[in-house]
């Protein structure tokens, strides 16, 4: 944690102090283009992502997933990112009358006919 907090603070600390223009480091303050360069970035972060850059770095530092659009609408700002999908069951599909029959287990009664099979994914090692 401290690796990822050390050079946000440098960086942090540092940006007030120069700006990077045409011509190299100018000590002057940002020009009105500039401002709106990094408004166009947020917008386009928010509709792209939907997180703000502020998002991208709590994100980034906490190792979780935060969101300002999903804290108005939720009231959470940082969640755990969700884990896995469950595995997908075994099905067992058989010919009937109107439409297929499926079963979670093989169905052996008379003369029914197995027209397909979805069988249960390996585990990953």
């Amino acid at each position: 944690m401290i690796r990822r907090l050390a050079p946000l603070a440098g960086i942090l600390l540092l940006s007030g102090c120069a700006f990077f223009g045409r011509d190299g480091i100018e000590s002057e303050v940002a020009r009105v283009g500039d401002a709106n360069l990094l408004m166009n970035l947020e917008v386009l972060s928010v509709i792209n992502t939907k997180k703000t850059m502020g998002d991208h770095l709590a994100t980034w530092i906490t190792g979780k997933d935060c969101s300002t659009i999903r804290a108005q609408r939720e009231g959470a700002w940082c969640v755990d990112w969700p884990g896995p999908p469950p595995p997908r069951q075994q099905v067992y599909c058989y010919a009937s009358i109107a439409r297929p029959s499926c079963y979670s287990q093989p169905y052996n009664e008379g003369n029914d006919r197995l027209i397909g099979f979805v069988p249960a994914p390996l585990p990953v090692r």
